[in-house]
């Protein structure tokens, strides 16, 4: 009897035991868990601060430039239709140059966080499925502007070149330099009269390359146009799951 009383003590002894390491383990698994998911909140946390902190810029930067192509739209239908009148002066000339602007920057927004993202593979840590959706939709549209952007410069450039092989004078006209060409002996009569002959080779040139520019800038307008609304709703999206996890 006192055999089966000791064994009955040290069963419920080694129980007890056996159930506390079970416990202990089973709590250091949690904690370990606990402290994995708090780590990676942690991180969504600071990879959607750093996209809003993108988005922010980008917005700034689209509205630098459709300030920029609207100046370029409104000023070339101008230059276009002052150029029929005709010019007296190679002053009047550069004014007329004024109007013109060969802005052919390519799309260089902040995307350094969303790179991160995919080249990390840590795309999968955004929890949020939409906002994951409505980010890869932000980058994607992004993507296929600045190919079309450059694509768009490629083809206005080569037309540019035209206009200084044609228009070999080009430099002159440019009010920029007017103050290095200020003297009449340096600029005649002679070659910059062509702007008043609307079938000389050298005026269609430049009209079909202002056109271009102008045609080229109302298709950024567009872009950054979209671009812009799409950066803002993202923006507000981001904010909300923000407000939801601090």
């Amino acid at each position: 009897m006192k055999v089966f009383k000791h064994l009955r003590s040290d069963w419920f002894r080694y129980g007890f035991e056996t159930i506390a390491v079970v416990v202990g383990i089973l709590v250091a698994f949690a904690l370990d868990n606990w402290n994995e998911e708090r780590k990676q909140d942690l991180l969504e946390i600071e990879y959607l601060q750093g996209l809003k902190s993108d988005l922010a810029n980008d917005t700034t930067y689209y509205n630098r430039r459709i300030v920029d192509s609207e100046w370029i739209i409104e000023h070339h239908r101008e230059f276009i239709h002052q150029i029929y009148q005709t010019q007296n002066s190679i002053d009047e000339v550069r004014q007329l140059f004024k109007h013109v602007g060969w802005n052919s920057e390519h799309l260089t927004t902040h995307n350094s966080t969303y790179m991160e993202l995919t080249n990390s593979g840590h795309l999968s840590i955004l929890s949020n499925k939409l906002l994951k959706d409505l980010i890869i939709d932000y980058y994607r549209e992004h993507e296929r502007a600045a190919t079309h952007i450059s694509e768009f410069n490629e083809v206005s450039s080569r037309h540019l070149i035209d206009v200084n092989k044609v228009v070999k004078i080009y430099p002159k006209l440019d009010p920029f330099f007017d103050d290095l060409y200020d003297n009449s002996f340096i600029v005649q009569d002679s070659e910059w009269e062509f702007i008043n002959d609307h079938y000389s080779e050298e005026f269609q040139t430049i009209e079909i390359t202002v056109a271009v520019y102008r045609l080229k800038h109302k298709a950024f307008l567009n872009h950054f146009s979209q671009l812009r609304e799409l950066s803002v709703q993202l923006i507000n999206e981001v904010q909300k799951e923000l407000d939801l996890r601090m």
